[in-house]
């Protein structure tokens, strides 16, 4: 009985989310850009008419 007891933290190595951060951040840009893009093209007129 000299084993000693091994918590499950130790075993298991800290998971990396730095490609899951770089995709969610990848994601809300494009959605981004495609907002705006639509957005240009709905309100393109009213806004360069807006503007002179």
């Amino acid at each position: 009985m000299s084993e000693m007891p091994v918590s499950p933290n130790e075993e298991q190595p800290k998971k990396n989310n730095t490609g899951l951060i770089i995709g969610v951040v990848v994601v809300v840009l494009l959605c981004c850009c495609c907002v705006i893009g639509i957005g240009g093209w709905v309100y393109g007129d009213a806004i360069l008419q807006s503007l002179g």
